[in-house]
Formats: C-alpha cells, sequence, structure tokens
C-alpha cells in the first residue's frame, strides 16, 4: 500500500467494518502526507472506517485536486514537499472553501503561522497521532464539529 513520492491512489473501504457502520454515501477525504508509512497507518483506519481516501505526497497534488473536486474533509501535514501545507489551507480558504481542514503535523500551533480564522473549519493534532485519535476527529469534522485548536 505503499505509493512513492508524487503518485495518488483512492482507496475505497469495504463493504462493512466491525466498530463503525459504514457512512451512507461516501465521505472524500483528501490525505495530503508525505511520508508513506504515515500516509498508509491513515488510509486503512479511515478505509475501515468507511471513508473514501484520495492520498496525495506534496502541497501542489493538494492543490490540483482541491481545484478539480472538493473532499468532505481534507487531513493535512504542514510540511510538505513543494507547497507548504500552511499555503494549501491559505489557499482553499481565499477561494472560499469550507471544506474542514484536520491539519496533523509534528510542529506545535505557536510554531507555525498558520492562524486559527484560516484553519477554522478544522482542528489541529500534534504527531505522533494514534489512528484512533484521527478517527475520532474526522468523524467530528465531517458532522460538523467546530472545535478549534
Amino acid at each position: 500500500m505503499t505509493c512513492t513520492n508524487g503518485q495518488t491512489r483512492t482507496h475505497a473501504a469495504p463493504a462493512t467494518t466491525s466498530d463503525h457502520p459504514r457512512p451512507a454515501t461516501a465521505t472524500r477525504v483528501l490525505l495530503v502526507e508525505d511520508d508513506p508509512a504515515t500516509a498508509e497507518v491513515f488510509e486503512r483506519a479511515l478505509g475501515r472506517d468507511g471513508y473514501q481516501i484520495e492520498v496525495v505526497r506534496d502541497g501542489l497534488q493538494a492543490l490540483r485536486r482541491l481545484q478539480e473536486r472538493s473532499p468532505s474533509l481534507v487531513i493535512m501535514d504542514l510540511n510538505l514537499p513543494t507547497v507548504s501545507g500552511v499555503d494549501v489551507v491559505r489557499a482553499l480558504r481565499r477561494r472560499g472553501e469550507p471544506v474542514p481542514v484536520l491539519v496533523v503535523t509534528g510542529a506545535q500551533p505557536w510554531q507555525c503561522s498558520l492562524t486559527d480564522a484560516e484553519l477554522q473549519p478544522g482542528r489541529w493534532l500534534t504527531k505522533p497521532v494514534k489512528p484512533r485519535a484521527l478517527l475520532q476527529v474526522a468523524r467530528e469534522l465531517v458532522a460538523g464539529g467546530r472545535d478549534g485548536r
């Protein structure tokens, strides 16, 4: 399931899951993560929970995908090749896109120039992140939760 840098892949969830029912309609998630191991762990957890995942490895690919279609949720690392995650979030907000963004990064919020207003609707999780915590926040954001960092 590991992609090389520069590739994208869409992963559809299995028909049923043991812990959680599959959403009635496909919930599309754009996962922007350059680390293959982290992307694989997150992709598996989200797929088991019923999400349809597209993985991209850098900020430029993320911008291209976001121009093509708007997902239900963006899960974004900030330290990315080509274009930073901060710049991707800002471009998304400049276009008026209300899609929730879940920032999952090794940086602390105070170390980043991304403001609370730019992130909203969204949340911040500092790596390392357990898949269970990722799923909990993803569910909240998709359901309309607007908790801050």
